[in-house]
């Protein structure tokens, strides 16, 4: 890091070398040529070490806290404090040339010590001077060493700035390396707000040393560290919270430069387009005090533009701390804003646009009038009679600039037309995209979770059903036509309550299966206000149930978790009665909001449908259920709520975000991603991840890792045990480089497997991945590389239980005599079973709910096909063969108990049916499910089927394995779902689902294909 900082302009002088006493923070001697050199014809009426010494107190003093401590130094080294001359007056001295960086005595010193009595020594390894003043401490941490860049940055917070804070509050930012990342942040900040610096110039993938020589030779030039000191290091010291230091990332800082570069050039518009969550809000901010610091904007108005009043708060803390109140503007009505235009004021107006409305025309010619709108794509029309357009009336010169992160282009608003030039490339000033913030680390990706919600429905039976009602009450043709727009909707299907209940079951389900084990919250987006009240409802008498209680005494972190509605409500007299109970006021929703924010708060759900959708900052939202249809910008700025960054008080690391989809808008959201610039239909560029493409790399990774192994004797992936832990770990021992291949491939199965492990297609993977945990875990003991604890990061809270606590949650014996154990899932399809072959308990004998054997299943299932079927009949003869196969089987584990169970229902449901129907002949030893739907269409099909039977067989095969491969509830639900995809196959090929062939496929279905 030395070599690559000299030719930038700083010269080496080790640490030992320098001429300052080890318990001082300042190199006094040359502060005090900066400030001689700097200042001529003003420093001969001072005493300059008087002054000196009067810097070197301001540095030494933290009574107030690191935050303002370091505040005010950098008020004082950016040449706005006042010295008293000799003579009484007092003037503002130079303490660094900002104008001409390399003017400054620039100096890198390494193996820097600090000391007082009574204090542990410490020595910083890197430390960059300006002037004598201490403006970048650095940690670094060898690439072959065990720790890396987060262990370092948390040696700055937790010991160094901690033990010797008065080092540290002439600080710009700080900075941690392993010579593989380098992030940078103020001191003291939690590591997950450090970031990369680097520029949206160069290759995205640029990585390892090269990426953090390039971090180097644009972080540390005098350059940007002064640029920074100057106009991007800003503080929110407020009194409203928590003391903040505030720095910018690179692409804010990039964005902020061109908006200053392009008013200076008299240029009147532009267009930033950075991803959401990437820090738009802020990067105004920093625009603003950048504008507003330079003498050549002649003291600019500058308008921060926002449509919610949340914003407006956010950015007023940050200006009271940098400029005074005199400079910053908050206006609380529209007649305030216009007052503030009319009497020509300068500084910070934070406003929303609807203050606007009627302000008239010509409020203010003047030119320098800068305008910076949050969220552009939202409220920004050409149309004059909208708000934007009486914006621009009236300010007729002013300058404006677009901050978003879903440009629209359609028939009603053109966002690129409205803010960008046209000499722009593609009108946008600066960009910041989706794949560049994931590889920053900026934000995390989004997982994408369909689940649509189907249903059925006779629509012959519906509507001579509804021509009964109709001619019942007499009802003429107008009134029928009323009534079928009203109720014909999509709102009568959302609101339908086996719909609710069944959307709110899996919402509850998947949440605490997932999300709010690792302390995530979740939102969810209901299709209107009334539905959002009815699914908070339902949500919270879920999460009062027996279930949900039992997952909260196990994670063990809350009595109860609450659901909470948002949603707008308005106080006009046509509001709706039932609605105004939900109104909350400005207080009681920053209230709610602090709540959902606050990590061990009980408020996990949010419920809404328009507010709090969009602009919402919430790190801590780990899920969002969507079961509203949305578009475009407002589909994607929705979807992009979960993809926040996010380290939870506990240290768990937010890696993605997940939206579950009920309404199927996967293709929606794919061109809602790509942008309305793009010409391609590519999905994102990773922004949004569908989990069958999670559960396929998962398998083919697995796959890869099975392949390496191929040479491990007698090695069996079904069995997690001991043995084949050392078998595979002999063999990776002898293969250095294979060793190496598994490590690799198995950190991607750790990263994947807490995404996809509720998903029944990796149900079979579990030993063999909890076998590779333990394989991997004792390659880690071993090793003593530089990515150790990145790699233990990786698996995960999640994985690391898997891997250490790898039980199952039912066992079988190996003999067919035992009882079978089973969970859940088994119990229910053994309470089927017995229903069926079980004659039904006296009531005084009372129910046996002791589980039988298997061989006791089997005798059961034998005796009612003695009792029911004619024996020597071929019906009988297939039955009994299948059950004479049932009864060799060995059940060996617990997945061969289910898949013995689940064919013994079919058997004994095949029975039951035979005796039923003696006459018509059923197949049960037929395995080509495909050949006998073939024929069961074949002898059903009606006339002019203009489609080969073994086609729509296949068809309807390959659905309904699909369909029964998902997680289902119980039995019922499962079933119902075969039939719907059935059905949804018959009507594609335009064959009526009712009657023949519908009705026998669907028997036969469910007699063979029911899979637990």
């Amino acid at each position: 890091m030395i070599r690559w900082s000299l030719p930038m302009g700083w010269g080496f002088t080790a640490g030992r070398l320098l001429p300052r006493e080890t318990t001082q923070t300042v190199v006094a001697g040359q502060l005090r040529d900066a400030i001689v050199r700097l200042n001529p014809g003003v420093v001969d009426g001072f005493d300059v070490d008087a002054v000196v010494e009067e810097i070197v107190a301001t540095v030494n003093a933290v009574e107030g806290g690191l935050v303002r401590a370091n505040e005010q130094v950098l008020h004082l080294l950016r040449g706005r404090k006042e010295f008293r001359a000799a003579d009484g007056v007092w003037h503002a001295l130079k303490v660094i040339d900002f104008e001409h960086p390399t003017a400054n005595t620039l100096v890198v010193s390494d193996e820097v010590t600090i000391t007082v009595p009574g204090k542990t020594s410490r020595r910083f390894d890197l430390v960059y001077w300006v002037n004598g003043l201490p403006l970048v401490v650095v940690e670094v941490k060898s690439p072959t060493a065990k720790s890396g860049w987060a262990d370092a940055s948390r040696e700055l917070n937790d010991v160094y700035a901690t033990e010797y804070p008065w080092f540290f509050t002439p600080s710009v930012f700080v900075v941690a390396s392993d010579g593989l990342k380098l992030r940078f942040g103020a001191a003291g900040a939690p590591t997950n707000l450090w970031q990369p610096f680097r520029s949206t110039a160069d290759d995205e993938n640029l990585a390892g040393q090269a990426d953090v020589q390039r971090s180097v030779e644009l972080l540390l030039n005098p350059a940007t560290i002064l640029d920074m000191l100057a106009n991007f290091a800003l503080f929110d010291t407020s009194g409203g919270g928590a003391d903040t230091k505030y720095l910018p990332r690179y692409p804010q800082m990039e964005a902020a430069h061109l908006i200053h570069e392009r008013i200076l050039e008299g240029g009147s518009k532009g267009l930033i387009w950075h991803h959401q969550g990437s820090g738009k809000t802020l990067l105004m901010v920093f625009a603003a005090s950048l504008l507003l610091a330079d003498t050549r904007t002649e003291s600019p108005t500058i308008i921060l533009l926002s449509d919610r009043t949340q914003l407006v708060r956010q950015t007023s803390g940050v200006f009271t701390s940098a400029m005074g109140d005199a400079y910053f503007h908050q206006p609380a009505t529209s007649q305030d804003l216009r007052s503030l235009l009319a009497d020509d004021v300068r500084g910070v107006i934070s406003t929303t646009i609807h203050k606007f409305a009627d302000a008239g025309k010509s409020l203010s010619t003047r030119a320098n009038i800068i305008v910076l709108v949050d969220e552009a794509h939202r409220t920004q029309s050409a149309r004059s009679k909208s708000l934007a357009g009486q914006m621009r009336a009236a300010l007729p010169h002013a300058k404006f600039f677009g901050m978003t992160g879903t440009p629209v282009r359609n028939l009603a608003t053109d966002t690129f037309a409205l803010f960008g030039e046209e000499t722009d490339p593609g009108r946008v000033l600066h960009r910041y995209s989706v794949s560049r913030s994931l590889l920053d680390e900026s934000t995390v990706p989004v997982m994408l979770d369909p689940r649509p919600v189907a249903f059925e429905m006779n629509d012959e039976a519906l509507q001579a059903e509804f021509d009964q009602f109709a001619d019942d009450f007499d009802l003429d043709d107008p009134d029928r036509e009323a009534l079928s727009r009203k109720f014909g909707r999509l709102t009568s299907v959302f609101a339908n309550p086996d719909r609710i209940h069944a959307v709110c079951q899996d919402i509850v389900d998947h949440y605490l299966a997932g999300a709010y084990r690792n302390g995530l919250k979740a939102q969810v987006v209901a299709y209107n206000r009334e539905l959002a009240v009815a699914y908070t409802d339902k949500i919270n008498e879920l999460l009062d149930g027996f279930e949900a209680l039992h997952v909260l005494a196990e994670v063990g972190k809350h009595d109860r978790i609450t659901a909470e509605v948002n949603i707008s409500v308005s106080d006009s007299k046509d509001e709706d009665s039932a609605m105004r109970a939900f109104r909350l006021s400005e207080a009681e929703e920053e209230e709610q909001k602090r709540r959902f924010l606050t990590p061990d708060d009980p408020l996990c759900f949010l419920v809404v449908t328009a507010k709090l959708m969009t602009g919402f900052d919430a790190p801590n939202e780990g899920v969002l259920y969507l079961d509203k249809p949305l578009k475009a910008h407002t589909l994607f700025q929705t979807i992009t709520r979960p993809n926040r960054t996010w380290l939870s008080p506990t240290g768990f690391a937010k890696t993605s975000g997940v939206v579950v989809d009920y309404i199927g808008l996967a293709e929606e959201v794919q061109r809602a991603v790509v942008g309305p610039t793009s010409e391609s239909a590519g999905k994102g560029g990773g922004f949004v991840t569908d989990l069958s493409d999670l559960v396929a790399e998962f398998r083919t990774t697995f796959a890869r890792i099975e392949d390496l192994l191929v040479d491990v004797d007698g090695l069996d992936l079904t069995v997690h045990g001991y043995e084949s832990l050392r078998a595979i770990n002999v063999f990776l021992d002898a293969n250095p480089g294979a060793a190496k291949v598994f490590s690799k491939d198995f950190r991607l199965l750790a990263r994947l497997y807490p995404l996809i492990n509720t998903d029944k297609r990796v149900a079979k993977y579990r030993d063999g991945f909890g076998l590779f945990g333990s394989v991997y875990t004792t390659l880690f003991k071993k090793s003593s590389d530089e990515e150790r604890k990145e790699r233990l990061s990786e698996l995960g809270p999640m994985v690391l239980e898997i891997i250490n606590a790898h039980v199952h949650s039912f066992s079988v014996a190996a003999a067919q005599e035992e009882t079978l154990v089973l969970d859940a899932q088994g119990i229910t399809i053994l309470k089927e079973l017995l229903a069926l072959v079980r004659p039904k308990p006296d009531k005084d004998d009372g129910e046996d709910t002791t589980p039988p054997s298997a061989a006791e299943i089997l005798d059961h299932i034998k005796a009612a096909l003695d009792k029911d079927v004619e024996p020597g009949s071929a019906k009988y003869t297939a039955l009994a063969e299948r059950i004479r196969l049932l009864r060799d089987r060995i059940i060996q584990n617990a997945q061969d108990a289910l898949e013995f169970l689940a064919e013994a229902l079919r058997v004994a449901r095949a029975i039951v049916n035979a005796a039923k129907h003696p006459d018509e002949a059923v197949v049960v030893l037929d395995d080509d499910r495909v050949g006998v739907l073939s024929q069961i269409i074949h002898d059903h099909a009606p006339a002019g089927l203009t489609v080969t039977e073994r086609n729509l067989a296949e068809e309807i095969d390959q659905v309904v394995t699909h369909t029964l491969a998902r997680s289902w509830d119980n039995a019922d639900a499962r079933n119902r779902g075969a039939r719907r995809a059935t059905a949804a196959v018959f009507r594609r090929y335009m064959l009526k689902p009712v009657g023949e062939p519908y009705d026998s496929t669907v028997a036969y279905i469910e007699a063979h294909y029911l899979v637990d």
